[in-house]
């Protein structure tokens, strides 16, 4: 476990394998996020103090990074790139891991990704200069969300005194109270929705904003979203959809850390430690591949949204297992494809929803 595997190989050559085989559709986005993993002792490599989102704190353990492709065609997630994250003490910032992780893999796959990707999609704690720059230069559009009180400027679109120096640029800054000038989104029954094109100074770039407004019983704001695309001319209803389908690699993490031990291994050393986390989220790819290439089989087309866990994998392994065994038992092994076809799929028997 101390050798490095081609983690890299295994994870695009399933996903590009799915897609020959017509089991996903071919656009993309690109999420990336981290997950926090605990871990007891004093002498694993990349121990330190890491956001822990179950929590909400910092606590002592280990931080993984994870890149992840999910398909726009039924928002099935599959990792692709999974590093451990350095501590302070070893190297000053995490987020120049995680780009430095997202160069890579461009560099690696930039043919590729150019003709699949439609957006790389983060949340809040990527919402940086750098992390836009980068994937600005990709020709890619990327999605996050922003704060709650961000600092945005509308462009000036008056008339210009006439008087010496510098034209007028801004004209404002947004107050997320007024929404004159903003157009008007279709939303659920609970929410208002408005976007506009505005300036982020701290970006240097105009953005596409989405401002989501969470209302109570009495049609009151009662808090605010604010997203944002460094694709102007992209629509508000796909930056939603776009970032909404960002939650998929949390159920990755949910999956992983519940039914594929993700968080038990015993190894101290980088090397050990991300074999172990590549092998847990690769077994998780396999199980949703097995479950897509079966949905596709029944319906002749790429799967759509379908609710996926874990857990129903291992739940069918047992019970083909349970069911092989018994049969051999009693001589009937040749049976078994029965039980496979009867229309009660009762190979089925304990499966549920995610």
């Amino acid at each position: 476990m101390h050798k490095t595997l081609p983690w890299d190989e295994l994870h695009w050559g399933l996903v590009r394998l799915l897609i020959r085989w017509g089991v996903l559709g071919s656009r993309f986005i690109l999420a990336i996020d981290a997950s926090f993993i605990p871990k007891s002792g004093k002498k694993t490599e990349g121990l330190g103090a890491f956001w822990n989102g179950s929590q909400s704190r910092s606590d002592t353990g280990l931080e993984l990074s994870c890149l992840a492709l999910i398909s726009l065609t039924g928002q099935h997630a599959f990792p692709l790139d999974i590093r451990q994250t350095r501590p302070k003490q070893d190297r000053a910032d995490r987020l120049e891991q995680y780009l430095e992780q997202l160069k890579d893999v461009f560099t690696q796959r930039r043919a590729w990704l150019s003709g699949h990707l439609r957006a790389v999609v983060a949340d809040g704690q990527y919402a940086k200069k750098m992390f836009m720059d980068a994937v600005h230069a990709e020709k890619i559009a990327f999605v996050t969300k922003l704060q709650s009180n961000a600092n945005l400027l509308y462009p000036f679109t008056g008339a210009h005194p006439t008087r010496r120096g510098a034209r007028r640029k801004w004209g404002g800054k947004v107050d997320f109270k007024d929404w004159s000038g903003w157009q008007s989104v279709p939303g659920d029954a609970q929410e208002r929705v408005w976007t506009r094109v505005v300036w982020a100074p701290h970006f240097g770039r105009f953005l596409r904003v989405v401002v989501i407004e969470r209302l109570d019983r009495k049609g009151q704001v009662k808090a605010h979203v604010v997203l944002c695309s460094t694709d102007t001319t992209m629509p508000a209803q796909e930056i939603r959809a776009l970032y909404s389908a960002r939650f998929q690699l949390e159920f990755v993490f949910r999956d992983a850390k519940q039914f594929a031990g993700l968080t038990t291994c015993q190894l101290r050393s980088t090397t050990g430690l991300e074999n172990h986390w590549n092998a847990a989220c690769f077994a998780l790819s396999l199980g949703r591949a097995e479950y897509l290439l079966e949905r596709s089989a029944r319906t002749g087309r790429p799967a759509d949204v379908v609710p996926f866990s874990y857990e129903d994998v291992k739940r069918r392994a047992f019970n083909r297992l349970f069911a092989s065994r018994i049969l051999a038992n009693l001589g009937l092994s040749r049976r078994f494809v029965e039980l496979e076809e009867h229309p009660s799929r009762p190979l089925d028997l304990g499966v549920k929803a995610a």
